[in-house]
């Protein structure tokens, strides 16, 4: 009777495969997204957060920043600011681009200003414009190879697609948004932004993605535990006090679906119709455009955003 016992060659061989092809399979998948961070930073501080987080997400290989929007600029320190965070991250050379147009009604800061008493090299006077970095920035890129994260009003991106809708169409793979689908009361409206807000979301050409999570998701605590010249660290003192209590999450939610996609952290729904609260309406299914539900309990993605969140500077 012939054995059916493998030889040795055929063990290694076997030994080899088992090792070498999951090894392949993430070469091969795991490729870093590509995305800009459009926020709003100023008198909430989850903007640091979220920030912060894509920085230890870069560090772990998953995203690549590309370049940093502000889209409110009521605080004049709101360049110097982002770029202080970058900088201690060692990735000072990520372009910063500003609205530079009206902005009514500004919001103030609690820790824009000390921010700049960290190492940084731009300020509002030398940043170039948004639009102007969405074109450098986005001409240089694979065609739709580009996330883009919104965490505050669209101003910035309405200027864009005004200018350049080509652009955006060969670029950009998706726009994720964090504010509600419906009736949303303030990313889609204050600071008379209501009009740029229904130009994108009308006009736009690609998927949006719309969620309104992370109130009960807190997060922030443990940064009381990280070097005094981080400046995150700094950001949230200021915004939240010398006990670091934890603080919602709605900005590193929206960072955790743009980087990781929609599978095992959420639910993706795709019908329905939108709607602004000076009454336009939209289909979901259109375009393909959707809104979020958690799968997950809260404390989950607390933990997920926690351990992104204290990732220290890469050496």
């Amino acid at each position: 009777m012939k054995s059916h016992k493998p030889s040795m060659k055929t063990i290694f061989n076997l030994f080899l495969l088992a090792i070498l092809v999951p090894t392949l399979m993430i070469a091969q998948d795991k490729q870093a997204k590509k995305i800009i961070y459009e926020t709003n930073m100023c008198a909430t501080v989850d903007d640091v957060g979220a920030l912060a987080m894509i920085h230890g997400l870069q560090n772990r290989g998953e995203t690549e920043l590309l370049a940093v929007c502000l889209n409110a600029t009521g605080d004049p320190d709101g360049a110097a600011a982002i770029d202080a965070i970058n900088t201690w991250y060692g990735r000072g050379d990520i372009p910063v681009g500003i609205w530079k147009g009206p902005y009514p009604d500004p919001d103030t800061s609690k820790y824009m200003h000390v921010l700049t008493l960290f190492p940084h090299d731009v300020d509002s006077k030398s940043a170039p414009s948004a639009l102007e970095t969405y074109r450098t920035v986005l001409a240089k890129q694979p065609n739709k190879s580009v996330t883009i994260i919104s965490t505050g009003f669209l101003q910035n991106l309405d200027e864009l697609l005004r200018n350049e809708p080509g652009l955006v169409e060969s670029k950009v793979k998706e726009l994720v948004i964090m504010g509600a689908y419906q009736n949303d009361p303030e990313h889609f409206f204050l600071h008379n932004t209501e009009k740029a807000a229904q130009n994108v979301i009308k006009n736009w050409p690609t998927p949006l993605v719309f969620h309104l999570l992370g109130e009960g998701i807190m997060t922030g605590s443990g940064l009381k535990g990280t070097p005094v010249g981080n400046p995150v660290r700094m950001a949230y003192y200021l915004q939240l006090g010398p006990e670091f209590p934890d603080n919602a999450s709605w900005d590193q939610m929206t960072v955790l679906y743009a980087v990781r996609g929609a599978s095992g952290y959420f639910k993706q729904n795709t019908t329905g119709k939108g709607k602004l609260l000076n009454g336009y309406k939209w289909d979901l299914q259109k375009r393909k455009d959707s809104y979020l539900e958690l799968l997950l309990p809260e404390a989950s993605y607390a933990k997920i955003i926690n351990d992104l969140m204290l990732e220290p500077p890469k050496n």
